[in-house]
């Protein structure tokens, strides 16, 4: 095709674009570049003289009859008149396989990650076009997937240059340097790596990521990430990267992102929290003014998130600023020097290389206001005070050690990464360590130092720091010995982690976490689903044999799911007509019901009439058939009567909504010291649980292993939140939304307005999954979309307190607040 021709067709195509959508009315969009000129671009970034280098992907699946070029492309626009618009496209570099991202080295060369390599490519004789090409990393791995290996890029200040790696689907790896400085690894999960601008001194800076496609700095030196991460565990992530940080995903316990020995938002021992989510696929963050700019490939948009200070670290509130309909898939963003946003969009939600792609500049219209002047924080304090724990050589070690006990995690990781940095670690005795936190500290710090230099500890000196960890009296340092066990594969271990079975102070998550890592250790590998069938049996096992403790049996009851197919109803029925016991038969009530079905519902119904069974454990079965009210109401009404045993009696009665006659006012629900008065004392727990179950709480919340997990896991509550924040949160839920669980409001072209909870599907298809705040889950085509937007309204329903009587609310917060 003549170069004449092909402007012809692209002004043509161009003119057929419909541009994604402005939420700022301050902002303008324009298409720079559209297939044929440019398809499948990835990354971009701007050279010293303004002009925009992109990435044209061709090697990314291209389909076996693909007409484009064997290998990637990398394009020049520039400037050919002066009017300030990028004109002219020119061939810079063809080569390389699965090319990601790009970055200016700030010397006239530039650095390109593709999945196995990052190569340096300079103009050296000034024609325009690369001549050189030096390999600075070499990812030395069997596994080829396209965007799963190295991608993100970023140069620091000082001149290091940060990689960002895949997953890299859990397959051995080394990362190798020009000098041969290396790092190595399979298993861990995505990382964060440094080296000099020439390839040297290759370090590791962060782990636990999925894949850490986009990386930036600020102007005050922070480091961002934003991850591809996996659909099992929305949202993706934004992430304020620290040395030495931990956030939490590990490939080796599978892909989706459950599994009880991997954390998502800093829950596990020794791990870090999110910034903030983002959409789906997120592939590029950059700092704009004030803001952070985020791609979402999966959702179609570009989110703006305005960072708020969180002790040492950072959340963000955050606003769409670009949506996009199905054919807007925003990949890489380069900031201009006059602040203007060039962002690359792959268009079509193939993988496969497929033809299409389009360049478009984002940029503030010229009658608005110019805040880009505005720019992200400086350090902070606490920032300042933690980058002092890191890097500080003449701090003291108990400064550090007592710095691990700090609640803020980004300093307690400050100074577990002090101790491992300044060559501290290997003086410290154990009996140094004091409290729990500090035990935690120093098995995380040794767990590092030997992620970032295997021969730093032997087998036999890792041995001895676990058990040293299996035996504390504290379950967060036995959880995260029990962790750095399972990832090293230390079947030695087997026999004292199973001993962790027999202690009497076994709390439910050490449960999950030991069944885990027995069924890790067991069988060498953990499901890449969200359900792993290796864990199943062990609870099925567990639960089925009488000869271990009905509290334990119990805890292994409530972590089988309620569509696994053994037990069966009919062996539930047998376990518990043999092991009446309080917490066994419970569990037992709290499976029936969660399954639901016929079947279920009747042995439900069998428990709650047999007087063999405690009356709370009747009430519980009872309290389950509020679904099916219809279908059992003549033992729901007979529990009811006046000659029924009074557990029974209130429980049919709240059923029947009988009992709320006799309710005193209620008061304005901002008089929240009236409310305390009526409903902050007393309550029964057992009563209150029931409420929970039997009401609209379930349908967004989790407790104890069972329920919806749209919203918070309300298990944390219990013993760590007053009764005042509770009801206050009740009476005002929007008051707190934490990052996992903010809402989206879509308005659609026909003016629908509807507000959902994302659910974990991926970004890849044509539509959004919800779920709303009755607990219905709703689809939305992409092509419905007309905008979309985070909200600060929670998806708890206001007036929950409404819906039910003075006394099952006094029961439900005696429920989650129990010790």
């Amino acid at each position: 095709m003549t170069r004449f021709l092909a402007l012809i067709l692209f002004a043509s195509t161009a003119a057929a674009v419909e541009p994604p959508r402005l939420l700022d009315s301050d902002l303008q969009i324009e298409l720079i570049a559209s297939e044929p000129e440019l398809v499948t671009p990835t990354g971009c970034c701007f050279d010293d003289d303004g002009n925009l280098l992109v990435i044209e992907c061709h090697t990314h699946f291209p389909p076996e009859d693909y007409a484009g070029p064997k290998t990637d492309r990398i394009y020049r626009f520039d400037d050919s008149d002066g009017d300030g618009v990028l004109d002219r496209q020119s061939l810079f570099y063809e080569g390389g396989t699965a090319s990601m991202n790009i970055v200016n080295l700030g010397d006239g060369s530039f650095a390109v990650a593709t999945r196995s390599d990052v190569v340096r490519l300079r103009d050296s004789d000034g024609d325009r076009v690369a001549d050189q090409r030096d390999v600075l990393l070499s990812h030395n791995t069997a596994a080829n997937y396209p965007h799963n290996g190295l991608s993100g890029l970023a140069l620091a200040a000082d001149g290091w240059l940060y990689v960002g790696q895949g997953e890299n689907f859990g397959e051995p790896y080394e990362l190798v340097g020009t000098d041969g400085s290396k790092q190595s690894g399979g298993g861990e999960g995505g990382n964060v790596f440094r080296c000099r601008t020439d390839g040297s001194d290759v370090q590791r800076v962060a782990t636990g990521f999925w894949n850490p496609f986009g990386l930036c700095f600020d102007s005050s030196g922070r480091l961002w990430g934003v991850g591809n991460d996996p659909d099992a565990m929305p949202p993706n992530r934004l992430m304020h990267i620290v040395p030495g940080g931990d956030y939490g995903f590990q490939f080796r316990f599978g892909r989706a992102g459950v599994h009880p020995l991997q954390a998502w938002d800093g829950e596990f021992p020794g791990t870090l929290p999110m910034t903030a989510g983002t959409g789906e696929a997120g592939c590029a963050v950059v700092p704009h003014g004030a803001d952070l700019w985020v791609t979402s490939w999966g959702d179609n948009r570009i989110e703006r998130h305005r960072p708020v200070e969180r002790g040492a670290t950072w959340g963000t509130t955050a606003d769409v600023v670009v949506q996009g309909d199905a054919n807007f898939r925003p990949v890489a963003m380069a900031v201009a020097g006059d602040g203007s946003i060039y962002v690359t969009d792959w268009v079509d939600r193939s993988y496969p290389v497929h033809g299409k792609g389009r360049l478009w500049r984002v940029s503030r219209k010229s009658d608005a206001a110019n805040t880009d002047d505005d720019d992200l924080p400086k350090l902070t304090d606490l920032e300042e005070q933690a980058g002092g724990l890191r890097d500080a050589a003449t701090l003291a070690v108990d400064a550090r050690i007592q710095t691990l006990d700090s609640p803020d995690s980004f300093l307690s990781q400050a100074a577990m990464f002090g101790l491992v940095h300044t060559n501290q670690l290997p003086s410290i005795e154990r009996a140094h360590a004091t409290t729990a936190e500090q035990r935690v500290g120093l098995l995380t710090a040794w767990r590092w130092k030997e992620l970032v230099d295997p021969e730093s500890l032997s087998a036999d000196e890792r041995g001895e720091w676990i058990r040293w960890g299996l035996q504390d009296d504290s379950q967060r340092v036995r959880l995260a010995a029990i962790r750095w066990a399972t990832e090293r594969d230390c079947k030695d271990q087997l026999s004292a982690i199973r001993s962790q079975l027999q202690r009497a102070d076994m709390s439910t998550r050490l449960f999950s976490a030991v069944i885990a890592s027995i069924a890790y250790l067991e069988t060498g590998s953990a499901s890449g689903r969200s359900r792993d069938p290796a864990i199943e049996n062990l609870l099925v096992q567990f639960a089925g044999n009488s000869d271990h403790a009905p509290a334990l049996r119990a805890m292994a009851i409530r972590r089988i799911p309620a569509d696994a197919q053994v037990p069966t109803d009919q062996q539930l029925r047998q376990w518990v007509d043999e092991q009446r016991e309080r917490k066994f038969a419970m569990e037992v009530v709290r499976l029936l019901a969660a399954r639901g079905g016929e079947t279920s519902l009747d042995q439900l119904a069998w428990i709650a009439g047999d007087e063999r069974f405690d009356l709370e454990t009747r009430a519980d079965a009872l309290a389950a058939l509020s679904r099916n009210a219809d279908s059992y109401a003549a033992l729901i009404n007979q529990s009811s009567l006046p000659k029924q045993p009074a557990t029974l009696r209130t429980e049919s009665r709240r059923m029947l909504k009988r009992n709320w006659a006799t309710d005193p006012s209620r008061p304005n629900k901002d008089d929240l010291d009236a409310w305390i008065r009526l409903v902050a004392d007393g309550g029964n727990v057992d009563a209150g649980r029931r409420v929970f179950f039997r009401t609209t709480c379930v349908n967004c919340h989790r407790h104890s292993g069972r329920g919806a997990q749209t919203g918070p896991d309300l298990s944390t509550l219990s013993g760590n939140m007053t009764r005042q924040r509770v009801l206050d949160s009740i009476l005002h839920p929007s008051k707190e939304v934490g990052p996992l669980y903010v809402p989206w409001q879509v308005l659609t072209t026909d003016g629908n307005v509807l507000t959902g909870l994302k659910l974990d599907r991926a970004g890849a298809g044509n539509s959004m999954r919800f779920q709303g705040a009755d607990g219905e889950i709703f689809e939305v085509p992409l092509a419905d979309v007309e905008q979309q937007e985070p909200v600060d309204q929670s998806i708890m329903p206001t007036g929950l307190e409404s819906t039910m009587g003075i006394d099952e609310l006094r029961d439900l917060i005696a429920f989650l607040t129990q010790e």
